[in-house]
């Protein structure tokens, strides 16, 4: 009776898997023959949970920005399903992420990330083909890949940016899409479903985690530590499809079996792409070098990491003619993308157990210190930047990265210096050893120079932390004795002060408490005079905030609360009469304003400078800023604005000669210009304007060579070309835009350099002298215009001012020491 209940049950259940609905069966159309809503999508996700309960297992990692739903699906056979907590404990034991012995009997680990770019929309959909066909019943050959291999699905890391997209072009599209790239379905409107709500590529944030989205998929991603992760993309619409092996250069901590399986898999693909005559190629353009990739990051975390990327993108919407005259539609896309994922699952389940075991290996030799170039990275300590080293703290936490308190001495090469030093640990000194599970993310991200296999690179080139941060290290080859947990005191300030509270202005958490309080209506005051406080020294442009001048009942209380909060120390006033000063009552003793800012935001302004600064006051500086269309020029109340911030874009208004006349008029009575990258050349280019650019040198040896070979012509141009290299840059500290910054370093990612000013004409506050190069690659020509020139500066134009940054001091806001410079721009700088 038993037997025949088990052989009933048996045909119950294959008669209800094999009513189970494909992806168009449960759309109600084929997969790319329309663009399909992400609540749809996680709709059918749903369903599939549903129908194969012990297959199949939803869990939620939080919402985006905006408010969607982040959530991943794990994919596998139900004896894995069923131990998924047991499987990932054990994996990280592998890993070395956790205590303890690993078995490697447990299935290979396959994570999926699609959309990270809302527009590139053909992996999401894939991604429904792909969910089906590894449950399909009638599909025997999914079903043994999934009994040694578990498959982690995340449909959309970019829900905000997928959504805007989707509901754009769906709102265009008519009831048959137009193939013409003229058409206006083609043609996204500012700023595109690239990005994020804040226009961030996420795709360089994984590291940083300076989003919400990243920093909560980060939570998760390290919490599995998958073997192999895979990052779909589209690219421009006449590009065949891309797949690994990747492109030079490939970091030197790239472990041969990472190099060696790429190429296993991309082998395999191709294999399958011969067969149906579509077009591929591999080992260009996509290096894997730069860290925050959903290619690298991976790897540097001990996965085969990879990018697989088939044309498509913003413009390709349903369907679009290509230079050739091909139609390429979002059903091939979809295909192919899902062909490329179901050829992942199944060469890794012939691999799989070489797969976990290289895993393991990784782990094994990452603890061991085979992965390291030093054996540890020495942060010192100095109370003036402990705001910028809780900082850098808060980012190794996010990637799991430990550190230590640490005793004796070592020797190492300095990071300012560039030169061997010795070094006597303090208490509070930071020390990263590179020998544990994140030794080869540790690597990549404190590494002073890394070695360049090929200067042809996709992304910048340097990224040390200490230079990012502004922090004093030593990369050292020698091991500090008794290493122990580091903590920094959690600061609870004085309940009541007596004359008032000086605050230090050393970093940017000081920036941020200013923000707090201003926006409280509490009134600040700035010293441009350093003075001195019993026992403390404080800097130039530190706080003083009077109890004259803030009677309002709960002013204490906001005080302390605001102050607690950022971890700032307040020190009580006894008195108006400081040391080595301006007593608190000199007019060198200046009132804080609450200014109103405004920046463009639209056609012409590059959307991802725009995201940073927008950001950078909305989520870290939580200080208001409004945003306007480019064409609303007209209609802004230009008197009620202190500050514009104009970031990198074309500005039409500028050869507009009624609006530049405006603009000019607004400058001269006491409006104040933050004017960052291209946009410092525009202003240079006004008749206001005293700024020159730094000649380029045209003597006969710096001339192009007549006889360069044309197979040459892309190296060649790399003569004047960097990516992105980090220099250090000389400034004048007693200048109110560097108040509270020891040392700073740019990324120059262009070639832009000005002349110093002369005479009066303006401040030359930061610039690069001869051999300021520290990290990253600089063609030979650039390299030798980079010198003796201004990268930040300011001008007084009447009553007003404008501020030169002619780098990007917020680049992908994970330039920490930039922050502090930009509150000083806003907040200091000409008041």
């Amino acid at each position: 009776m038993k037997r025949l209940l088990s052989i009933i049950g048996c045909f119950f259940t294959i008669c209800v898997m094999a009513q189970v609905k494909s992806p168009s069966e449960f759309l109600g159309y084929q997969v790319g023959t329309k663009v399909t809503p992400y609540w749809k999508v996680l709709d059918y996700y749903a369903y599939i949970a549903k129908e194969f309960p012990n297959q199949v297992k939803m869990e939620s990692y939080g919402t985006s920005i905006e408010g969607r739903p982040l959530q991943v699906f794990y994919v596998s056979a139900a004896k894995h399903i069923s131990k998924l907590e047991e499987i990932r404990n054990n994996n990280l034991k592998l890993a070395k992420a956790l205590e303890g012995e690993g078995s490697s009997n447990i299935p290979a680990i396959i994570w999926m990330s699609n959309n990270v770019h809302g527009n590139e929309t053909s992996s999401i959909e894939a991604s429904m083909l792909t969910l089906f066909e590894l449950l399909n019943p009638k599909n025997q050959e999914t079903k043994r890949w999934l009994e040694n291999t578990l498959v982690i699905i995340d449909p959309c890391l970019n829900p905000d940016g997928t959504e805007r997209y989707n509901n754009w072009h769906n709102g265009v599209v008519g009831a048959q899409y137009n193939p013409e790239l003229y058409a206006r379905e083609h043609r996204e409107p500012w700023p595109g479903g690239r990005l994020n709500h804040y226009y961030f590529d996420m795709n360089r944030d994984w590291a940083w985690q300076t989003q919400q989205e990243s920093r909560l998929r980060a939570v998760i991603y390290n919490k599995w530590l998958p073997h192999i992760h895979v990052d779909f993309h589209e690219q421009g619409i006449n590009a065949p499809y891309y797949f690994p092996p990747a492109a030079e250069p490939l970091h030197e901590v790239i472990t041969p079996w990472q190099r060696e399986f790429q190429t296993t898999i991309g082998r395999h693909n191709a294999k399958y792409f011969d067969s149906k005559g579509w077009l591929y190629f591999t080992k260009e353009r996509f290096d894997l070098f730069y860290p925050s990739y959903g290619d690298t990051y991976p790897i540097y975390s001990g996965a085969i990491g990879m990018t697989f990327e088939k044309a498509g993108n913003g413009s390709a919407g349903l369907g679009v003619y290509t230079d050739n005259k091909d139609t390429l539609t979002l059903v091939d896309r979809a295909i192919q993308h899902h062909a490329s994922g179901i050829n992942i699952v199944e060469v890794v389940s012939q691999h799989a157990d070489k797969v976990v075991a290289e895993f393991k290996k990784f782990g094994e030799d990452a603890i061991a210190g085979k992965l390291s170039s030093y054996h540890s990275y020495v942060i010192k300590y100095d109370a003036a930047r402990e705001g910028s080293l809780r900082a850098l703290l808060k980012l190794l936490d996010k990637n799991q990265i430990k550190y230590y308190a640490g005793t004796g001495s070592v020797k190492g090469m300095d990071y300012f210096s560039k030169k061997e030093a010795n070094y006597t640990l303090s208490e509070k000194d930071v020390v990263i050893p590179g020998s544990q599970a994140k030794a080869a993310l540790i690597r990549v991200l404190f590494e002073p120079d890394a070695k360049l296999t090929d200067s042809v690179t996709y992304d910048i080139t340097a990224w040390a932390m200490p230079y990012v941060y502004g922090l004093p290290a030593i990369a050292s080859m020698a091991k500090p004795a008794k290493l122990q947990p580091y903590s920094l005191e959690n600061l609870e300030n004085p309940a009541a002060a007596g004359f008032g509270y000086a605050i230090k202005w050393d970093g940017f958490s000081a920036a941020q408490l200013t923000a707090a309080l201003l926006k409280r209506k509490i009134s600040l005051k700035s010293s441009d005079y350093a003075f001195k406080l019993g026992k403390e020294d404080f800097p130039r442009g530190s706080l003083l905030i009077m109890k004259n001048g803030n009677k309002q009942a709960d002013a204490e209380r906001i005080i302390k609360e605001e102050a607690d909060k950022l971890q700032v120390r307040l020190y009580p006033i006894q008195s108006g009469i400081v040391e080595g000063g301006r007593d608190l009552g000199s007019s060198d003793v200046k009132t804080v304003k609450t200014p109103k800012v405004l920046m463009m935001a639209g056609e012409g302004i590059r959307a991802t400078n725009v995201g940073e600064i927008w950001h950078y006051f909305d989520e870290m500086l939580k200080y208001p800023i409004t945003l306007i269309n480019p064409s609303d020029f007209s209609r802004v109340k230009w008197s009620d604005i202190d500050v514009f911030i104009m970031p990198n874009g074309n500005y039409s208004f500028l050869k507009d000669t009624n609006q530049s006349k405006e603009f000019a008029s607004w400058l001269r009575a006491g409006g104040k210009v933050v004017a960052l990258e291209s946009v410092v050349g525009q202003l240079a280019s006004q008749e206001w304007s005293k700024l020159k650019a730094v000649k380029a040198d045209t003597s006969a040896k710096n001339k192009p060579n007549p006889l360069k070979k044309y197979a040459d012509r892309e190296r060649g141009a790399l003569e004047n070309y960097t990516a992105g290299a980090i220099y250090k840059v000389t400034f004048d500290d007693s200048h109110p835009l560097m108040y509270g910054i020891k040392d700073y370093f740019t990324l120059k990612t262009d070639a832009n350099l000005y002349q110093y000013f002369q005479n009066s004409e303006g401040w030359n506050v930061g610039y690069i002298t001869e051999g300021s190069k520290v990290s990253g690659f600089v063609g030979h020509n650039l390299n030798k215009k980079l010198k003796n020139g201004l990268v930040f500066g300011t001008q007084q134009i009447g009553q007003g001012t404008v501020v030169y940054l002619t780098d990007n001091v917020l680049f992908r806001n994970f330039w920490e020491s930039g922050k502090l410079l930009m509150a000083n721009a806003v907040f200091l700088v000409g008041e």
